[in-house]
């Protein structure tokens, strides 16, 4: 059995405030570290080291932007990063997402629930975890879980660019009271990578999300979904609404049922583009149901027929 190895390493080091960062892929970057602790911080540190920690993701991004801002106008995209420490307690939901920033987990694996993992969402009821309304850039997630409640998203963005997610996990909370909507929700995503996620049903076994990974508007295009673990009522759904879905992948990935049937593995509604669907394993009562060039699905398995038309 060959197991996914994210190719995106990170090394942790210790600066001083304002000094220089190591960032995504150990590439040196200027920019500010971030430290949030939702048990010791506060939101009126600045955050700049473990013993002056804020108190939540959201307050570090409100940081991060202003610092951003006070560069010079050709010079905006300095990167940042935040370091997010796993604790007992859950961080409350993301409503808006910082660009040219890396967010990383400090603690225990988010291939799991409670104590230790950095969470995002609350654990019970309904929620989300990020549910950003404003476009964002380059923000790079890794070793975190997002969290969803009934009718809620564990990550929901309007469109998102040139990012990445290394490692995280899309989750129903304990006690979410019913089927969240989606895992991943986003209107637009462009040149953004999935590698080695998981989406996790940790409720009663009816409460998987409806959608697993869902693309609502226009684009996505130069992206890559690889060595994930998807699941939902419905995998992966890809809207009619998707005019640009060029240059993009889903590659050695698990689509399918996480606690209960899953319906069609692969709904892609879209006209146009030329999503690829490589060396997949899917489970679900139809595979794939893909209403434009069904060539497209390259070294797939699944239990039933390979593909309908729509």
């Amino acid at each position: 059995m060959v197991f996914f190895k994210s190719p995106i390493k990170f090394k942790h080091v210790e600066l001083a405030p304002g000094g220089t960062a190591t960032g995504f892929g150990d590439i040196p970057v200027v920019g500010r570290t971030y430290h949030v602790n939702n048990i010791t911080g506060s939101s009126s540190n600045d955050g700049l080291r473990w013993g002056n920690a804020v108190d939540e993701p959201s307050t570090a991004i409100t940081l991060a932007e202003a610092y951003r801002a006070t560069q010079a106008t050709n010079n905006q995209n300095v990167r940042n990063r935040i370091l997010v420490q796993g604790t007992a307690t859950a961080y409350t939901a993301i409503t808006s997402l910082p660009s040219y920033c890396d967010i990383i987990g400090i603690g225990a694996d988010p291939f799991g629930n409670g104590a230790g993992i950095a969470r995002i969402g609350a654990d019970t009821g309904t929620s989300d975890g990020v549910d950003a309304t404003a476009a964002a850039r380059g923000v790079n997630f890794h070793n975190i879980q997002f969290q969803a409640g009934n009718g809620g998203y564990a990550f929901r963005g309007t469109s998102l660019f040139r990012s990445n997610f290394v490692h995280c996990c899309f989750a129903t909370n304990g006690s979410p009271g019913g089927a969240p909507a989606a895992g991943l929700d986003l209107d637009i995503a462009g040149g953004v990578n999935w590698y080695d996620c998981l989406w996790n049903n940790q409720s009663s076994v009816d409460n998987q999300f409806t959608l697993g990974f869902t693309i609502t508007g226009t684009h996505f295009h130069g992206c890559k979904v690889e060595g994930c673990y998807i699941g939902g009522d419905k995998g992966v759904y890809i809207e009619a609404s998707v005019v640009n879905g060029w240059g993009s992948w889903f590659k050695d990935c698990y689509i399918g049922q996480l606690s209960e049937t899953c319906s069609i593995g692969v709904d892609d509604d879209a006209t146009t583009g030329h999503i690829i669907y490589a060396n997949c394993w899917v489970q679900a009562t139809a595979g794939f149901d893909l209403e434009d060039n069904t060539d497209r699905i390259i070294g797939c398995y699944e239990a039933n027929a390979l593909a309908t038309s729509a």
